[in-house]
């Protein structure tokens, strides 16, 4: 059970909110909170993202019923007075025994009781349910159904709707965005609030005359709920965020059902939109919602990843000046990178068809051995003199980052002493430990008017000679020891030499002819995959 520490702000005409101040985890993190903030968590399956919501919500209801299993304790905001008028009539009614009873809940308090509850921030008996909202991927196919016109309906969304023109345009406006079809509330059916999709009448020529042909063609719209699972999805999302009054909402993979262009303008209107009296809290396993969320450059925005580590989850926060740092780099905006958060680990190669050879070459591995490759993302950088900045990106928020280059970026200062310092290794003690004997090797030999470089650069390691193979031994261990694999056959064509062919060409004639599990030609290949897939981070690194 959490231990709680509550900030009391009693203000008898204030609307009663609650807010979390902080959050303390089980690695002992501490995360502090603002009253607008959007904090988004992500990571690997099974890491905790979906738990820590179910942990926020038992907090705020005191609830035993499942343990707080991530988060340890938490510092809580009270608000205003549940004495105010507006905020009893919205929620409450009184029932034949004169109590005040929830509205949509069996629940009912004298007002003694619920006086003293609120003044000893005790959310018992459903009271969080009136600040708290956890919106899960089967409530979302629902919540848009059409709206029953009785059992008091003035709390759903969709009578917020019918009761806002201004309200039910803007939803109108972010559905259009998302789908290019009009979201039309249909305000004339006796029994039920119905929402429609399609091209909507003109409401300019609405006239009271004209009433009966408005409807008549709203009526004649698709019913949404008789839409697929994407469009209802969407649209609960918006009825709940942007009519609720919940304090705190909670939004577990908003990015279910959603085609990614979707996913993505919806993470960007919850960051445009998110009110300066609302916390928002999201898990997602999508990089398109998370880069409709940064895309909106709001300036509340709290990305973490959970990386579990036995039964602790460790919080890699990312602050908002670091998101803005990243995200201004545009290697990592419009690239795939970001999806190396929602991975286990990511290999960064220097181009797409490096990707394409080593992943295939894992996943045949294991299919050969009839077991799941491991959760690995390829992803590829545009050269290794851009490698350093995806690698200090990823290491910004703990996610094992392995880099894949040619033996030609020995030869590369500028690219490798940068690339290997992002990894945490300083180069001074690369060039010590066997560096400088690999250069003046390869010097002395140019100085013959041989082009030394050129020719390793096609044939690895085995190019080297006199002292420099075992100086090279040295660089490598400390290389790899840290995640960066030098290609030791020189470039990825070398682990097949005879195939005489340009990149491209290799990679599909390998990949098309080849068994890539039992190929002799490609042992060292498979060789040299499995070792940049057994790399783990020292512990203290994780």
């Amino acid at each position: 059970m959490c231990n709680e520490n509550e900030t009391k702000d009693i203000s008898v005409d204030q609307t009663p909110q609650v807010f979390i101040q902080s959050i303390s985890f089980n690695d002992n993190t501490v995360l502090p909170l603002v009253n607008n903030g959007i904090v988004v968590f992500t990571g690997a399956n099974n890491s905790g993202k979906s738990q820590v919501l179910k942990d926020i919500e038992n907090i705020l209801s005191q609830s035993n019923e499942g343990a707080h299993v991530i988060i340890t304790s938490s510092q809580r905001n009270f608000q205003g007075n549940i004495s105010d008028k507006s905020f009893r009539e919205k929620h409450f009614f009184k029932n034949q025994q004169g109590q005040f009873q929830m509205i949509g809940s069996g629940n009912a308090f004298d007002e003694r009781t619920l006086i003293d509850l609120w003044n000893g921030r005790t959310l018992y008996n459903d009271l969080h349910c009136l600040f708290i909202k956890r919106l899960s991927t089967d409530l979302r196919l629902t919540v848009s159904n059409a709206l029953q016109r009785n059992n008091q309906p003035e709390s759903h969304p969709i009578y917020k709707l019918c009761k806002s023109e201004k309200l039910a345009q803007q939803l109108s406006d972010y559905f259009h965005q998302a789908f290019g079809e009009d979201l039309v509330v249909n305000r004339n059916e006796m029994q039920t609030i119905p929402l429609h999709i399609g091209k909507a009448p003109n409401k300019e020529s609405y006239t009271i005359s004209s009433q009966d042909e408005y409807y008549a063609q709203v009526s004649a719209l698709p019913k949404l709920q008789e839409q697929g699972d994407g469009m209802r999805s969407f649209v609960s999302i918006l009825l709940d965020t942007f009519t609720s009054d919940n304090s705190i909402t909670l939004i577990d993979e908003p990015e279910a059902f959603l085609h990614p262009p979707q996913a993505r303008v919806l993470g960007k209107m919850l960051a445009k939109n998110n009110p300066n009296n609302r916390q928002l809290f999201i898990s997602t396993h999508s990089e398109d919602f998370l880069q409709g969320l940064l895309d909106a450059d709001n300036e509340n925005v709290t990305v973490i990843r959970i990386n579990r580590v036995g039964n602790i989850n460790k919080m890699s926060i990312l602050e908002n000046n670091e998101i803005k740092k990243l995200w201004g780099n545009p290697l990592l905006r419009y690239s795939n990178i970001l999806s190396g958060l929602f991975h286990e680990k990511v290999v960064v190669c220097e181009s797409d068809y490096d990707c394409l050879f080593y992943q295939a070459v894992m996943n045949a591995t294991f299919e050969s051995k009839g077991k799941i490759a491991p959760d690995i993302l390829f992803t590829h950088c545009g050269g290794k003199s851009r490698a350093k900045d995806v690698v200090n990106a990823l290491r910004a928020v703990n996610v094992p980052v392995v880099a894949i280059c040619d033996f030609d970026l020995l030869n590369a200062s500028q690219s490798f002493n940068p690339l290997i310092t992002a990894f945490g290794e300083k180069w001074n003690d690369v060039l010590s430990n066997g560096m400088q004997i690999i250069y003046d090797s390869i010097n002395a030999k140019n100085s013959n008017g041989i082009n030394a470089w050129e020719q390793i650069k096609k044939i690895g390691k085995v190019g080297l000679m006199g002292d420099a193979p075992a100086a090279y031994e040295r660089v490598e261990s400390m290389c790899k020891k840290v995640g960066l694999f030098i290609v030791p056959v020189g470039e990825m064509e070398g682990f097949d030499k005879t195939v005489n062919k340009e990149k491209k060409d290799w990679v599909y004639h390998v990949l098309e002819n080849y068994n890539l599990a039992t190929e002799p030609k490609l042992s060292e290949a498979r060789n040299f995959v499995q070792a940049v897939v057994d790399f783990k981070l020292p512990e203290n690194n994780q």
